[in-house]
């Protein structure tokens, strides 16, 4: 289950404070609790950098996103709405839509990559490509596995 975690953070960027608002993805986690932890240990440790000056955890929710994509590298997270429609027994259309988060140096790229996926198994189409401001975490390393962006959603 994808879990994300809004934080407001206090940051020290160019010699000045600026209030801002994060967003954290974190996977592999079966409680709100959990979640929470992993994003507070991550912000613990960055305080100790003296690049981060505070933060407050804002509100926790089970992600619409399904999906995230990390071997994809790049600068700019991008969610990716794709759409499959099919027909059910009795005639009638029926709709799904996917929600997936990958990387990419641009839109263009992420383009790309969306439409490799989206021919993967089912004959999806894209609906949607959004650059977004998540930092993904995935509670089952030791580490952490941290991918950033300054990207704004």
């Amino acid at each position: 289950m994808l879990i994300e975690v809004k934080v407001k953070v206090v940051r020290v960027i160019d010699e000045k404070t600026r209030k801002k608002s994060e967003n954290y993805l974190v996977e592999n986690c079966e409680l709100f609790v959990e979640a929470e932890n992993k994003v507070m240990s991550e912000l613990v440790e960055e305080k100790k950098s003296h690049l981060l000056e505070d933060f407050e955890i804002q509100s926790l929710k089970i992600s619409q996103i399904k999906e995230v994509y990390t071997q994809y590298t790049g600068d700019t997270t991008f969610v990716v709405t794709l759409k499959d429609i099919f027909l059910e027994t009795d005639g009638t259309e029926k709709v799904t839509k996917y929600k997936i988060l990958l990387w990419a140096k641009d839109v263009a790229e992420a383009t790309k990559r969306a439409t490799e996926l989206a021919k993967q198994g089912y004959d999806m189409v894209i609906e949607s490509i959004k650059e977004a401001n998540y930092t993904y975490l995935n509670s089952e390393d030791n580490a952490g596995t941290s991918d950033s962006t300054e990207a704004e959603a």
